[in-house]
């Protein structure tokens, strides 16, 4: 399968990802439902200059994220960006050919579509997100590794990370594989109170619209109940890059902590960031994943994570940051491997010096024994 690796760095982070199969039944609009997606079509879709068929490069200044009503007054954060220290500078690959750089003045925004809005409605009205296993028949695995505060004052401010990134093959519509960083705050609150970004790489027909690897992000303040959406599908999201974006195949992220934006970027690019506005809990984060997901109807066989193979994608020069963005010590950390299903299907291992190793050709069905799993 063909792989390639890319810079990710996340700093003042968020929390936990769950992805769920669901039913591809069509499902008919009403002509309420129908006039309320045109609405948004219109207010995503901002009428500037189209760049190909997919793309469009929107003016800065009137991307969709603005329509958010927490937004309404926000100064956009552009040269305000702080980069942590001794940051990893490795050049990244792709792993699709990007667009051409937009204009200047202008970011590159992938173009939502009626369908866009349809899936991602219905992966709300399902639980798509953080798995409700009493309203979805679907199965859920994660393996990878978490870093927790462990009730002690210890904060975390990001993350950065080199990772693998594969052309997976082998994932039908109704499954879903995701390679992510995930930085959460409150979760062991109230959901109200429960903040969350999250980025990387997935397989999501449902989310997609097809079975490419594409670049991911999604967001949350209320523990995946009614805010947030993946990529770019509602306001909130507010984009820098005028050659990347939620939606390709590419990247991950950064925060500024003066200014409490988390930010995304990529190879010290800049890609975006979620403004503190949105947020009701996430000065900091009290735990970080690094984790690959996968999802599949209850009737199928898990699919592959990863690479394909058992240990076989990675996460390398693993690293997370303080306030003053300094690494933390690997004993503040409190790292702990998680596995729901381990070999032959799957497989995590977490060592402070190489990093996360992680994968599996899947293949698991709910009537078969788990692996040997772990939790370490």
């Amino acid at each position: 399968m063909k792989g390639s690796q890319a810079l990710v760095l996340f700093i003042l982070c968020a929390l936990l990802y769950h992805s769920v199969a669901v039913d591809h039944t069509a499902r008919y609009l009403s002509e309420a439902e129908e006039k309320e997606l045109q609405t948004q079509l219109k207010s995503l879709n901002k009428p500037y200059d189209e760049y190909g068929i997919t793309f469009d490069c929107v003016d800065i200044y009137k991307q969709p994220a603005f329509d958010h009503p927490l937004l309404k007054n926000h100064t956009l954060q552009i040269k305000s960006i702080s980069f942590p220290k001794n940051m990893n500078k490795n050049p990244s690959s792709e792993t699709v050919k990007l667009p051409r750089r937009c204009p200047r003045g202008t970011v590159l925004i992938r173009r939502t579509t009626r369908e866009d809005l349809i899936r991602e409605k219905q992966i709300q009205l399902t639980k798509r997100i953080d798995l409700q296993e009493d309203t979805v028949t679907v199965e859920a695995y994660t393996a990878g590794v978490s870093f927790s505060d462990l009730n002690e004052p210890v904060k975390f401010y990001g993350i950065s990370a080199v990772l693998d990134v594969y052309q997976l093959s082998g994932v039908l519509d109704t499954q879903t594989s995701a390679t992510q960083i995930i930085v959460n705050k409150g979760e062991t609150g109230p959901l109200a109170y429960r903040n969350v970004v999250q980025a990387g790489f997935h397989v999501h027909h449902e989310a997609e619209g097809d079975n490419l690897t594409h670049f991911f992000t999604y967001w949350t303040t209320d523990g995946y109940q009614k805010t947030g959406c993946f990529n770019i599908h509602c306001a909130g999201f507010i984009q820098l890059s005028e050659r990347t974006t939620p939606g390709q195949v590419y990247t991950l992220s950064n925060m500024d902590p003066k200014m409490s934006h988390w930010i995304l970027i990529n190879n010290q690019e800049p890609i975006g960031y979620w403004p503190k506005e949105i947020f009701n809990n996430m000065a900091d984060s009290s735990q970080i994943q690094l984790s690959a997901t996968a999802s599949s109807p209850t009737d199928q066989p898990s699919p592959p994570t990863g690479n394909g193979e058992l240990g076989g994608a990675s996460f390398k020069n693993i690293t997370v940051w303080n306030g003053e963005l300094n690494p933390y010590p690997p004993y503040v950390q409190h790292a702990e491997t998680f596995l729901d299903i381990g070999k032959p299907f799957y497989d995590a291992i977490y060592n402070v010096d190489s990093g996360l190793f992680y994968g599996g050709p899947g293949g698991w069905k709910p009537q078969d024994p788990p692996g040997s799993i772990s939790h370490r």
